[in-house]
């Protein structure tokens, strides 16, 4: 452990931001041509059924071919349709500005690697050697973390949020959605479930150092519940709030569950390390 002055971590944090906003700018540079391909992928529930939709088909006709009396009861599958929808922009250079948006995005994907070095580095020096060998854990873990939230949410949760809202469409009702808007719905969820699913990581690094204990996560699972409401209660519909409430709390468990496997002897309260001695054992002779 290096003890440093206040100025020192000061100039220290301007170092570690100076390299993550240059490894951002070299990221967005890379995704700028790769940035109508994302777009694509992000509009994609506008053009294709959804992942869940053909699950529930393919569901529906097992069961209806496996079981023939389901027919009688009203149930038949029905193949998932999709009718193509377009984004609209009313500004002259609103498809640039959102271009911008997806490449910065993209380009903090692509550097979140480097981003968590930085952070990894303005913490070491009051980290003990023996904590310093998590960094080759922390890395490859946080990153994988981060795209494995992204591609959930695309793949589950966003076809199902587009798929919701293009349900309301009827006959006196059609959709006239914003290309800016739709866009930034997305990037701000995608930002979101990337973030959510390193709380495992997080939550057992602490653990590890002796800063979150097991105990006090298990009681505290009530604030859990409470507080992955109110992060998804910023969100307006009751699909988006629950798609986005339920992966929370999941990862919170599943932070319960790391911690208990992995979190070592650090993770433990002082009352759970106290080892109990019975009743009836008799005092040590003085």
């Amino acid at each position: 452990m290096t003890e440093m002055s206040f100025l020192d971590h000061l100039q220290e944090l301007r170092k570690r931001l100076i390299v993550i906003i240059i490894a951002m700018f070299i990221g967005m540079a890379v995704a700028w041509p790769m940035a109508s391909t994302v777009q694509r992928f992000i509009q994609k529930p506008l053009r294709e059924p959804s992942l869940t939709q053909k699950w529930e088909y393919a569901v529906t006709t097992w069961a209806t071919q496996k079981f023939p009396a389901l027919k009688g009861l009203g149930l038949k599958p029905k193949p998932p349709r999709v009718t193509p929808h377009k984004l609209n922009y009313m500004a002259p250079l609103e498809p640039f500005f959102v271009q911008m948006k997806i490449s910065m995005i993209t380009g903090l994907a692509l550097a979140f690697p480097v981003i968590l070095y930085q952070i990894w580095l303005f913490f070491a020096p009051a980290l003990y050697p023996q904590e310093k060998k998590y960094v080759y854990y922390f890395i490859p873990l946080g990153t994988l973390a981060f795209i494995l939230g992204d591609l959930f949410f695309l793949n589950l949760v966003w076809p199902l949020i587009i798929s919701f809202s293009l349900a309301y469409e009827s006959d006196i009702l059609f959709s006239m959605l914003n290309l800016t808007q739709f866009i930034n719905f997305c990037l701000r969820l995608l930002l979101l479930f990337g973030v959510v699913f390193e709380l495992p990581l997080i939550l057992l690094i602490l653990a590890r150092a002796g800063i979150v204990h097991l105990d006090f996560l298990r009681r505290n699972r009530r604030v859990a519940i409470l507080l992955s409401a109110v992060v998804a209660a910023f969100h307006a519909d009751i699909v988006t709030m629950t798609a986005v409430a339920i992966p929370i709390y999941c990862m919170y468990e599943l932070s319960i569950l790391a911690i208990r496997v992995f979190g070592g002897e650090q993770s433990r309260t002082a009352e759970e390390a106290v080892v109990p001695v019975a009743a009836d054992t008799p005092p040590a002779d003085l």
